[in-house]
């Protein structure tokens, strides 16, 4: 009888260490259900961009895009590489990006913005750009600081927009 009742002890031990709350009842990041993040707030899965990636020799973004074949009107920039990440900002066709970083799966990726749709709001403390009527193909109109080499890894925290945008809609336009 001991030998059984020691392996039911140790399992009523450890049974009274268990969760209250189901796993299931709970948001990612441990938030519980149900409550709401204030519009300024990070979502608890935010992942910043990364910039600088390639080492001290290189561009802090090396490369460029452009948003294009856009099923709706606008494509989401949320603050975390998924879908149910919290929507930062959007972009329009033919709008250009930084192209900073990538998803582990390479379906997302981390993008700085350095010119803004007119269906965007200018991100909190950016200054407005200037109007650039040379087409689509011209350089992004607002200095981000992604241009020049920065000396080690680190996320991004520039004037301009930045999040994770689905790589589908983003083409390569230059790197």
């Amino acid at each position: 009888m001991k030998a059984i009742s020691i392996p039911v002890l140790a399992m009523l031990i450890v049974a009274g260490c268990a969760d209250p709350e189901p796993t299931e009842r709970r948001a990612p990041g441990g938030q519980a259900a149900g409550e709401r993040l204030g519009a300024s707030e990070a979502s608890p899965t935010a992942r910043p961009v990364t910039i600088g990636e390639g080492g001290a020799r290189f561009a802090a973004c090396q490369g460029r895009g452009r948003v294009g074949g856009l099923r709706g009107d606008e494509l989401p920039v949320r603050d975390a590489p998924f879908e149910g990440a919290r929507q930062v900002g959007a972009l329009t066709d033919d709008t250009e990006v930084f192209v900073c970083t990538r998803s582990l799966d390479q379906q997302w990726l981390g993008v700085v913005v350095g010119q803004f749709p007119a269906s965007s709001a200018v991100p909190q403390g950016a200054a407005a750009p200037p109007v650039d009527d040379t087409g689509p193909a011209a350089a992004p109109a607002v200095e981000c600081g992604v241009t020049r080499p920065v000396r080690t890894k680190q996320p991004y925290s520039g004037p301009c927009l930045s999040g994770w945008v689905e790589n589908t809609f983003v083409a390569s336009v230059a790197n």
